[in-house]
């Protein structure tokens, strides 16, 4: 622990001396993460970007936690990882650093065709401390891209794949502490090592995580861009090889996961960056192997949505919707291994078969009560888990007030209250677990530079 937090520290001073240069383009992340811009703003005209120069940036997340469920304890087993705080899962309110991430990109040369990006994290999250463990792991991104091609981008390393909003979106942007329960549950891989256990032979298999959640994240090559049809008419697409290991480069299935990505965007002209003011449809597919026990699974999601922000009685209205569906190797909770009643030592479950189906979705929206300043938000998300077992299916059901105060664009405190609820219908004795399930209370502030 003092490791970490020296760590954090020493970020905290490297930021205090930076300054920022704002690199996003409208809601198109795949394109804001992935390349520089060709015009930048120099004394109130657009010019073209030829800054080799590179640019260093941060951000840091604090903030304090309280769930009020209740802890249920059965032959030394906690049965009720959903009442505890991540990632360690040992209590159930406390302070956190969960992000404190510095960055640095840039071009290599004047015409702006090849561009990188890399990122390192020092929080304690699932990519630093997934389920409590330690994995020594710190980078989160490390790519490089080619543009030298007319209409496609060349992106080659470790960066977000294409796929859901949520997860495409910085998650600095995000007025949320947390992600959906079907954003966390399904698309949040976490990876379990080839020797994982399965107890009762039932295809659920459990092990201790050796290695960081993906963090909507892949290793791997894509190709994409954005066409403009118009000014205000965008089109964008994505296609990905990846290695199917998220932030490790361990590949025990010896075979690539396929990425596909397409979105039509609307702008109504106005705003900028993440408050630029359009209107995008998207949908999404990817599919993979993944080895446990010597057997390939397949891992198959997808899903569609749109996003929509627009000044409204002149104060900014975001909607925010999204489809998800889930086949094979779902994600099944966090689960005691150690029967010790005074230790936890939590591993992670996954149902691996192609059998196991899921699907879920979320509903957002966000309104400016007082404009640049002031934020009030709403969002109501549900996953259904497991719907081809009667006795193993889970329904999460998830409505979270917050508000926002902003201090300068994303620099802002955000007060989320999460009400929560589950249930498993075809299981009398799980739904007595399920009954402890209780509220969040979250208090976050994001700091960028």
């Amino acid at each position: 622990m003092k490791k970490t937090y020296t760590s954090i520290k020493t970020v905290l001073v490297l930021i205090s001396l930076m300054t920022f240069t704002n690199q996003l383009h409208a809601t198109d992340w795949l394109k804001g993460a992935g390349t520089e811009p060709d015009s930048t703003m120099q004394n109130g005209k657009m010019v073209k970007n030829i800054n080799t120069k590179p640019h260093l940036w941060g951000f840091i997340q604090v903030g304090y936690q309280q769930n009020y469920g209740d802890i249920f304890i059965k032959n030394g087993i906690n049965k009720t990882p959903f009442s505890m705080l991540t990632p360690n899962l040992n209590s159930q309110a406390g302070f956190e650093v969960n992000r404190a991430r510095i960055a640095l990109r840039g071009m290599i040369d004047k015409k702006n065709t090849i561009n990188y990006f890399f990122m390192l994290e020092f929080g304690e999250n699932g990519i630093t401390k997934p389920a409590g463990h330690s994995v020594g792991n710190y980078l989160t991104d490390a790519s490089i891209t080619y543009r030298g091609i007319p209409y496609a981008n060349i992106r080659v390393g470790q960066f977000k794949y294409p796929g859901s909003e949520e997860g495409l979106r910085a998650v600095f942007a995000s007025n949320y502490r947390n992600f959906s329960t079907v954003g966390s549950q399904l698309l949040l891989e976490r990876f379990l090592p080839n020797n994982a256990i399965d107890k009762d032979t039932s295809g659920k298999f459990l092990a201790t995580p050796q290695v960081s959640v993906a963090a909507y994240r892949d290793r791997g090559i894509e190709l994409f861009n954005t066409i403009s049809f118009s000014k205000k008419i965008h089109f964008t697409y994505a296609a990905m090889l990846g290695s199917g290991t998220g932030l490790s480069s361990s590949n025990s299935s010896g075979t690539p996961t396929y990425y596909g990505y397409l979105a039509t965007e609307y702008l109504f002209g106005k705003g900028k960056a993440f408050y630029l003011q359009s209107v995008k449809l998207y949908g999404w597919y990817q599919n993979g192997k993944r080895k446990l026990n010597n057997t390939n699974y397949t891992r198959e999601r997808y899903g569609a949505g749109i996003s929509f922000y627009k000044n409204v009685f002149k104060r900014g209205l975001r909607i925010d919707a999204e489809y998800i569906h889930a086949k094979g190797m779902i994600y099944n909770g966090a689960k005691d291994m150690d029967n010790d009643p005074f230790n936890n030592h939590w591993g992670y479950q996954i149902a691996a078969g192609d059998q196991n189906l899921a699907n879920g979705g979320y509903f957002n929206i966000q309104y400016y009560v007082i404009p640049k300043k002031v934020e009030i938000m709403a969002r109501y998300d549900w996953l259904n888990r497991l719907t081809n077992s009667t006795t193993g299916e889970r329904v999460f059901k998830t409505t979270t007030l917050g508000i926002s105060y902003h201090f300068k664009g994303v620099t802002r405190i955000d007060l989320n209250y999460a009400i929560k609820g589950a249930t498993a219908p075809g299981n009398a004795n799980a739904q007595k677990v399920l009954d402890n399930t209780g509220n969040l209370l979250s208090i976050q502030a994001t700091i960028k530079i």
